[in-house]
């Protein structure tokens, strides 16, 4: 049997510290990719279940900037500690609940003094209970724990928040404040300069009208962004002015305890201001800042980032990527970030231009069609000799994928669509069949009716005489059979599922 292809979004990517590996969550395994090749190098195995998090460990002197050690955790329930450049598993948690997002706070702190005991060292995991929430649908199945990483168990009898689902954690780039969107609430912690199992951990709640689907922390002002359901975005500034009293001038600076003019606040929410901003047309999936906080990037469905200036609100856009948008990294260079799209890619960028350099494949899902089409369609044919997969991907295009080297070839585009949120097909790609040699290939596709009037349905014929499957458009056949298609096959053998 021949198996290949697996998810590359399902969780975001971390890349090494000296941003030459991007490391991603593949099903039960961690995948490293070089990010001057695209092309991957080796990978992470022993979790028996989805990956959800990994956490490169951060250089935080000049002389740690080639350490390559990383934190990854499970729905099987283990947080498990790495060093990926042999790659060997150094360290196994088992904590017997299914984790769906993990921060480690203290890994952003300045090292201890050489004199100093090395403090225990904490991580915050969002986990769930599956059997749970099947034997009572309304009960309170996400849980925030706290795991003493240090003596390899959780903290005694400390849960910081219940949840009706597990929550996605987002931590800031200080490692000072943590945060969920419950539902309609903002919950933000405080983490303790020196945490210990027993330490108090503030926290506070932001209140919204909607349901909140991402946030981000400025990396050095106390403000937080959310983006909600409907495609808006709400900056908080000042929060936590009130519980989260500190003596830091930098940070204190300019708040003020006054309850009045609080322009946006919700209630007795802890903030000094609230500001809507309004572009996306669907919820928000993407919210980062820039690393010196002028900027907030966001996206979501429509494949494009938004660049907003902060002090502003001014926007503008960046190049339409082409997929809905799901995670925005950082890397260590400042001259490349990351971005995951829906398709199952991942784009390497060059900053700040955003130009893409290299993108990384998965396999793609074959593409959704119509009702009335759906039994005349072949999604996908398979090279028995090649062990290539062509895929009908959304798009209107043809993925050639190797089984064998688990790793996209090519791409065809059958026809042209520009990728917009929530517009209809008015093309389906009814059938894709491929020669013995893999050298020739057909497609059939239809051109949907508008309002009953029209429709066209034409097979194309497609020559490679390539290796990496770069095939050219030879003949075009409109109406070859009045009664439409139900299987194609020229002269030359076909393999088709």
């Amino acid at each position: 049997m021949i198996r290949g292809g697996k998810s590359l979004v399902s969780s975001p990517p971390a890349f090494s510290n000296d941003a030459k590996k991007l490391l991603i969550c593949t099903g039960n395994t961690v995948s490293i990719f070089s990010t001057s090749t695209g092309l991957q190098i080796t990978e992470l195995e022993g979790h028996t279940a989805l990956v959800t998090s990994v956490i490169v460990v951060p250089a935080l002197t000049p002389g740690s900037k080639f350490l390559c050690y990383c934190w990854t955790a499970s729905f099987d329930g283990t947080i498990r500690y790495w060093d990926f450049s042999v790659p060997e598993l150094m360290k196994t948690i088992d904590i017997r609940f299914p984790i769906f997002s993990m921060v480690i706070p203290s890994l952003f702190s300045q090292p201890m003094e050489s004199h100093e005991k090395t403090p225990d060292l904490f991580a915050y995991v969002s986990t769930g209970d599956a059997n749970q929430q099947v034997k009572r649908p309304n009960a309170l199945c996400g849980h925030i724990r706290k795991c003493n990483l240090t003596k390899s168990r959780l903290a005694g009898g400390v849960t910081l928040a219940e949840t009706q689902k597990p929550e996605c954690i987002t931590i800031c780039s200080s490692g000072k404040y943590f945060g969920i969107g419950d539902k309609h609430i903002l919950r933000i912690w405080n983490v303790p300069a020196k945490d210990s199992e027993r330490s108090e951990i503030k926290k506070i709640k932001l209140h919204h009208t909607k349901n909140l689907t991402t946030l981000a922390f400025h990396p050095t002002e106390r403000i937080v962004a959310a983006g909600d359901v409907t495609g808006r975005i709400l900056v908080w500034r000042g929060f936590g002015n009130i519980r989260f009293s500190t003596s830091d001038r930098s940070i204190n600076r300019g708040l003020t305890t006054n309850e009045e003019g609080r322009p946006g606040v919700r209630g007795d929410d802890d903030a000094e201001s609230c500001t809507t901003w309004h572009w996306h047309s669907a919820e928000v999936k993407i919210l980062v800042f820039s690393s010196d906080g002028a900027y907030l990037y966001s996206g979501g469905k429509e494949g494009v980032l938004v660049v907003w200036q902060l002090d502003t609100a001014k926007k503008k856009f960046l190049p339409r990527i082409g997929f809905p948008l799901l995670f925005f990294i950082y890397s260590p260079d400042p001259s490349i970030s990351s971005i995951s799209c829906a398709d199952n890619q991942i784009h390497l960028l060059k900053m700040p231009s955003m130009e893409i350099s290299k993108s990384i494949a998965g396999i793609k899902l074959p593409c959704s069609v119509p009702e009335i089409s759906n039994d005349s369609c072949r999604r996908f044919v398979f090279g028995n000799t090649t062990g290539l997969v062509a895929v009908c991907a959304e798009n209107y295009s043809i993925q050639f994928y190797s089984l064998f080297d688990d790793r996209e070839i090519s791409q065809v585009q059958i026809c042209e669509r520009n990728h917009q949120p929530g517009d209809e097909l008015t093309v389906v790609l009814n059938l894709v069949a491929l020669s013995l040699d893999g050298c020739v290939m057909s497609t059939v596709e239809t051109r949907q009716p508008e309002e009953g009037i029209g429709g066209l349905v034409s097979i194309k014929f497609w020559t490679c005489g390539s290796p990496m499957k770069d095939f050219s458009l030879s003949t075009i056949i409109y109406e070859p059979h009045r009664s439409g298609f139900s299987i194609i096959r020229p002269e030359t053998e076909m393999r088709e599922l």
